[in-house]
């Protein structure tokens, strides 16, 4: 395994976390060891930090993460996964991401309950540190109360439908980005779901039926093996399709991402650009 694997698989953790949202994670320094971890980590006013360790297992690595609040200094998460390629690490740094959003959306119970817990037992000497890797990611704590000043946000009159994405890739990649697609579609619009799937254009009529102050979104998703250094990794591309109810083409954007969800991001991100009113 080589040296720098702990840091570059942090750097991807990270890379993944920020793009699937909700966190702010952060590389630590290398310099900064275990039994600092907890002290680092709130020296940055960080709410969690991530701290693991690898070892080889056959042609991959067996992996352990912790993820560490920093109010109380307790295990609020861990994982143990068999790493064989940069995919498997997105999903496990995805994994991480959704259960420190799960727990900060229980809010104030959760870190009361948390708070009467001990602080975690250190690693045992023999298990490898992975320095400077993993044990670099962190979350800063967002506000704890809801600025004054913040509006709602207003959403155009003019809605979007969503169509099942289509695709080579199996199935559960294709309803993970027909989620996704929803998903950052309704950041911007009132985005409604569909039970359709096929020939958008050709279906749009039937989806908007008189409600017709819309428009009916799909796309494509792809994907291609990318080989770097140590590991392979799966690369991600999405077109998206709009159309309006008369299934006339409106836009079409693409994205590329190491995950679908970042994918499918980029492409919405293009289209809302070009189409902040949807069309």
């Amino acid at each position: 395994m080589r040296s720098d694997t702990g840091t570059r698989t942090a750097q991807l953790y990270i890379s993944q976390m920020n793009a699937a949202g909700g966190v702010d994670a952060l590389q630590g320094p290398a310099t900064v060891k275990r039994a600092n971890y907890l002290d680092y980590a709130k020296s940055l006013t960080a709410a969690y930090y991530v701290a693991g360790y690898m070892t080889p297992l056959g042609g991959g690595v067996s992996l352990v993460e912790q993820v560490v609040d920093t109010s109380t200094g307790t295990i609020i998460l861990a994982a143990t996964a068999q790493i064989q390629s940069f995919e498997d690490a997105t999903s496990q740094a995805i994994t991480i991401r959704d259960g420190i959003v799960a727990r900060e959306q229980s809010k104030a119970q959760a870190f009361a309950e948390a708070s009467a817990q001990a602080t975690p037992a250190p690693l045992a000497s023999n298990e490898a540190n992975i320095g400077g890797g993993i044990a670099g990611l962190f979350k800063h704590r967002g506000r704890q109360t809801p600025d004054p000043q913040a509006t709602a946000i207003v959403k155009p009159a003019k809605g979007i439908f969503v169509v099942r994405v289509g695709g080579s890739s199996s199935s559960v990649l294709l309803n993970d980005a027909t989620s996704a697609l929803y998903a950052a579609l309704n950041q911007h619009y009132a985005a409604r779901k569909t039970h359709s799937g096929g020939d958008a254009a050709k279906l749009a009529n039937t989806i908007c039926g008189a409600d017709r102050n819309n428009t009916v979104a799909t796309g494509t998703l792809s994907s291609k093996s990318v080989r770097r250094g140590f590991f392979s990794r799966t690369q991600y591309g999405f077109v998206l399709d709009v159309y309006t109810c008369f299934g006339a083409r409106l836009a079409e954007t693409s994205g590329d991402g190491d995950s679908v969800q970042s994918a499918v991001s980029a492409a919405v991100a293009a289209y809302v650009a070009d189409h902040p009113q949807n069309g």
